[in-house]
């Protein structure tokens, strides 16, 4: 193995040229950030410590964004294009998390959203999933709990696109 075996003679010109021959490297570098490569979450939490909590969780195998409120989470949907959004029922101060639910699956219905709520109701969840939830996660959770959900929801996602 000698050290040009990555590079190949590429002719340049017309065959009558008298230079008519440059070394191209042939070997493909990655040029693309790894950090954008990874499936993207969106955190909607109108707590600053929760936001915190699940970046701290998820943001070694995501790309994580986060916004404290629903008019927040549907402006970053052009700019961040998220895979999966986890988004808290009861947002404030005006956008209620099931709004916010509605709009994220109208911009893109395929991303997959987990509704996430420490003020469990039956109806709530249901109204979630009639609305397109994926999930939905009673605070607190088991950090378990948060990394199988994601990753369903990111399974789902691909086989759906």
């Amino acid at each position: 193995m000698g050290l040009f075996e990555d590079f190949r003679a590429v002719s340049v010109g017309t065959p009558d040229a008298a230079i008519g021959v440059s070394i191209v490297a042939c070997r493909n570098f990655s040029m693309t950030d790894p950090e954008s490569a990874k499936p993207r979450v969106l955190l909607v939490d109108d707590e600053e410590g929760v936001r915190m909590s699940l970046r701290a969780l998820l943001e070694r195998d995501y790309r994580i964004a986060s916004v404290p409120s629903g008019e927040a989470a549907v402006e970053e949907l052009p700019r961040f294009r998220p895979d999966v959004v986890l988004l808290d029922v009861r947002l404030l101060p005006s956008m209620s998390g099931l709004d916010a639910l509605e709009r994220i699956k109208a911009f893109d219905a395929r991303i997959e959203v987990v509704m996430i709520t420490a003020f469990a109701s039956l109806a709530t969840l249901n109204e979630a999933l009639r609305r397109g939830a994926s999930g939905y996660l009673i605070k607190p959770f088991p950090r378990r709990d948060l990394e199988l959900m994601v990753r369903d929801a990111l399974a789902r996602r691909t086989r759906l696109n």
